[in-house]
């Protein structure tokens, strides 16, 4: 689970901004998880903003540090995965700061970089408790490797810092060395942490994932499937079962409206119960497992009512998984989920000068507990609303700009 994130320099964002997931409650309800030393970590937060306000870049900015720390290069030529900078510092490097909780084990992970080359790193952990170097690299220049100490608390091998020291590349991370490489076993810590990332933390758009095949999956584990039908049938699709045609491969759905059964094909469906059926694989994981995901515009396709139920499932059946997203779904902000949890919301809008990004966690604002969270943002007192004007326009030379529509 992340506990703290900050970037600065990073596509809309010049400044450094600040999610933090801590709770300030100490109740030890459904919504939280205690991760030990009176700390306990949110399993939701949603970024409210106008279009063009930074959402999304947020995301892709906690999703790009933990590509970083995950995927390595094997050509020193190539780019660091990344996104470019804010448009008007392309000179300056980007700055990361993530804090998080892997295996139980809290990690701190800092890192500056450029499009061409990482230019320092700092991983800290607290194996026992109390923190301790895990490693740090500096970068020295383009014909060096670079500057890499690791922590005592490791228990690395010679050989094994010397394998880490040969294959570090300037254009990729320490951790994500460990992906192009086989160690010996007294590597285990640094291997934890890697496949934990590999397999918990889930990308913002998964380009592999493919709905039909996914569902084929699920047709061949049992309680996954009870899942799907359970959810399936309380969100009133009509869908009774769903099944694979061997000779096709394609999966059908058996459905029942009006005493009358009739079977449809995936491709038949709504594009609303498409959305929902995706978003079932996320919320299977997630109560399944302990997974954090990052998912733009969760409400797109979605009635208002199936969302909430969909988060409201989220956050009563998940352990440890942590779902975080963007939204336009103003009206869950007068629902009870997000006005008992305000620590849940962030809320994005450009600068005054309209030139880069800046987000504010709800309970900052200092609303009385009894004033709703959407009558506050409709009223603009929390920002992040587009600021429209009038919608009467002036044409100057209307009879000349006049023509059709086809």
């Amino acid at each position: 689970m992340i506990r703290e994130f900050w970037v600065e320099n990073f596509l809309s964002i010049k400044e450094r901004q600040t999610l933090n997931f801590e709770t300030k409650s100490k109740e030890d309800d459904w919504a939280s998880v205690d991760m030990g030393n009176e700390k306990r970590v949110n399993k939701l937060a949603v970024i409210y903003g106008a279009n063009a306000s930074g959402k999304s870049n947020m995301l892709l900015a906690l999703l790009n540090v933990f590509e970083l720390l995950f995927h390595t290069r094997e050509n020193k030529t190539e780019l660091v995965k990344t996104r470019r900078p804010f448009a008007l510092c392309m000179d300056k490097p980007t700055r990361m700061h993530v804090s998080f909780y892997a295996n139980h084990i809290r990690y701190d992970y800092g890192v500056t970089f450029t499009m061409e080359h990482i230019v320092e790193e700092l991983m800290e952990w607290y194996p026992n408790g109390s923190k301790s170097l895990f490693y740090e690299r500096k970068y020295q220049s383009d014909d060096l490797q670079a500057s890499i100490k690791f922590g005592q608390s490791l228990g690395l091998s010679a050989k094994t810092k010397d394998i880490f020291l040969q294959n570090t590349l300037n254009n990729h991370t320490v951790l994500s060395c460990f992906g192009k490489r086989a160690f010996e076993a007294d590597a285990r810590p640094i291997a934890n942490l890697y496949n934990w990332i590999s397999k918990y933390v889930y990308q913002l758009d998964n380009p592999n994932f493919i709905l039909e095949e996914s569902l084929r999956q699920v047709l061949g584990i049992p309680s996954a499937k009870r899942f799907y039908l359970q959810m399936l049938e309380k969100a009133d699709f009509n869908i009774v079962d769903f099944r694979e045609d061997i000779s096709s491969t394609k999966v059908y759905f058996d459905c029942k409206a009006g005493g009358k059964t009739f079977t449809l094909s995936l491709d038949e469906q709504s594009q609303g119960t498409k959305m929902f059926l995706s978003n079932l694989s996320t919320l299977y994981n997630a109560i399944s497992s302990h997974n954090i995901y990052f998912i733009d515009e969760i409400d797109s396709e979605l009635h208002d009512d199936l969302l909430l139920y969909f988060l409201n499932t989220f956050i009563m059946n998940s352990n440890e998984s942590q779902l975080i997203f963007t939204s336009q779904e103003t009206s869950l902000l007068n629902e009870d989920l997000l006005n008992t949890h305000r620590d849940f919301v962030f809320f994005a809008e450009k600068n005054r000068d309209g030139a880069y990004s800046e987000y504010t966690r709800a309970d900052e604002y200092g609303l009385h507990k009894n004033l709703s969270l959407y009558k506050s943002y409709r009223n603009g007192r929390l920002g992040a609303v587009p600021q429209l004007g009038s919608p009467l326009l002036y044409l100057e030379n209307h009879e000349e700009n006049r023509y059709s529509l086809i």
